[in-house]
C-alpha cells in the first residue's frame, strides 16, 4: 500500500458515515441471510459506522446466530463507556450463550467496557464466576483479563494468567499470553513465559500475537528472544509484530 491510498483509507475510516451508509447497513443487520448479517455486524467492529448504530449492535446480541452475536459484542466492546448500557445483555451472553467465542467476547467486551466506565462494577461477579467455571478455558483466561482491565485484584488476575501459559492448549496459551500483554509492564514477571509460547507456537499467526504481548510487558532482557524469533520467522504478520515488540524494547534498554 502505498502513501496515497494509506491515507485514502485513512480518511474513509475516519469519515462520518452518509444517510445512504448508515440505511445500508441497519437494513443488511435486519436481513433473514446469516451471512449477510454476519458481514454487516464485522463490518462495524473497526468503523466510524459504529458510532451512529449502537442500538442495532445491541440488538445484534441477540441475533439467532452466534458468530453474529460474538462479533456484535466486540464491536459493542470497542465503543467503551458509551456502550454501558449493553452491560446487563453481556452479561447474559458471557452466563448463558451456547456458542463459546460469544461468551469469550462478551467476556472481554464487559472488560473494556469496564475500565472506560470505572463506577460500572455489576460485571465482576460474573466474570469472576466465568473466569473459574466456565466450560471453554479461553473463555476464562479471558474473563480473566478482563477483571484485570477492570482493576479488579490484577495481581491475582495475574497469577492466575500465568498459569494458563503452560496449558496444553495453543489457543489457550496465546490467549493467556495476549491478556497479560494487555496490562503492560505490570505483568513483566511473565515475560519468560511468554517467550516459552511464542518459542513453541505453531501457528504464525498467534506467534505474532504472543511476540506483541512480549513487547508490550516491557522487559528488555528478552529482546534476544525477539530477534531469534524474527531471524527464522516465514509468516509475514508475526514478523511485522516481532519487529514492533524489539522496536519497543529498544527503547527502554
Amino acid at each position: 500500500m502505498n502513501l496515497s491510498t494509506a491515507l485514502l483509507a485513512a480518511l474513509i475510516l475516519t469519515a462520518d458515515p452518509t444517510p445512504e451508509q448508515l440505511s445500508k447497513t441497519r437494513s443488511d443487520l435486519a436481513s433473514s441471510s446469516v451471512e449477510v448479517r454476519r458481514t454487516a455486524i464485522k463490518s462495524l467492529v473497526h468503523s466510524k459506522l459504529s458510532d451512529y448504530l449502537f442500538p442495532e449492535m445491541h440488538s445484534a446480541l441477540k441475533d439467532a446466530d452466534g458468530d453474529v452475536r460474538a462479533t456484535a459484542a466486540t464491536a459493542i466492546g470497542n465503543l467503551g463507556a458509551t456502550s454501558a448500557p449493553a452491560i446487563p445483555t453481556l452479561i447474559a451472553q458471557l452466563e448463558h450463550d451456547t456458542t463459546k467465542e460469544a461468551r469469550e467476547t462478551a467476556a472481554r467486551a464487559l472488560g473494556r467496557i469496564g475500565k472506560a466506565a470505572p463506577t460500572q462494577r455489576s460485571a465482576v461477579g460474573p466474570l469472576k464466576t466465568a473466569a473459574a467455571g466456565d466450560a471453554d478455558f479461553v473463555t476464562r483466561t479471558v474473563a480473566l483479563g478482563a477483571l484485570a482491565m477492570m482493576n479488579e485484584d490484577v495481581s491475582g488476575q495475574i497469577a492466575s494468567l500465568r498459569k494458563y501459559l503452560t496449558h496444553e492448549e495453543p489457543l489457550v496459551r496465546m490467549k493467556a499470553s495476549h491478556a497479560l500483554g494487555g496490562l503492560g509492564e505490570p505483568a513483566k514477571a511473565a515475560a519468560p513465559e511468554i517467550a516459552l509460547v511464542m518459542e513453541k507456537e505453531p501457528d504464525g499467526h498467534r506467534r505474532g500475537y504472543v511476540a506483541r504481548a512480549l513487547g508490550n510487558v516491557g522487559d528488555p532482557a528478552f529482546l534476544p528472544a525477539l530477534e531469534k524469533a524474527l531471524a527464522k520467522e516465514t509468516d509475514t504478520a508475526a514478523q511485522g509484530e516481532m519487529r514492533g515488540a524489539i522496536k519497543k524494547l529498544r527503547a527502554k534498554s
